[in-house]
């Protein structure tokens, strides 16, 4: 898989993690899928929450941690998959996640860790970084991936 970092960016507030959400959507499409990774409360959600409404959605955007897989359906069909309670593979098989990837929808993954390796398709990273010490501090950045 080649990796091409398109966007890296530290910001000390709310305003700069919605500035890097605008860059960052001008790159995302109907069908792609982003891998979201960072600490617990590290903005994965929050994060999200600024996808979806750049991506022109009203919807109320909330964690999926419990129910698993929220969907979205505006103009975009947008499928927000929290991974965080799976466990192992076996777990996986009831989600229906082939369905998901063959949609055409914009797949945003919390959690993907457990799934990583089979995102062998085109498919974009974020990786949030932040430190507790410094409650406003994030460095983001957005990495395209290539078969």
């Amino acid at each position: 898989m080649t990796e091409k970092i398109l966007i890296k960016t530290e910001v000390t507030n709310i305003s700069g993690t919605k500035n890097f959400a605008a860059q960052a959507i001008q790159h995302i499409r109907s069908g792609d899928t982003v891998l979201l990774y960072g600490d617990l409360g590290s903005g994965k959600t929050f994060l999200t929450k600024e996808f979806v409404a750049l991506l022109g959605s009203t919807a109320e955007v909330s964690s999926p941690s419990f129910s698993l897989i929220n969907q979205y359906d505006d103009d975009i069909h947008i499928n927000h998959i929290d991974l965080y309670r799976i466990n192992d593979q076996s777990d996986l098989i009831n989600l229906g996640l082939d369905d998901l990837w063959e949609s055409g929808s914009i797949n945003f993954i919390e959690w993907p860790e457990i799934i990583e390796s089979q995102i062998v398709w085109h498919h974009f990273r974020i990786q949030i970084i932040s430190n507790p010490k410094k409650k406003k501090w994030r460095q983001f950045i957005l990495v395209e991936c290539h078969e």
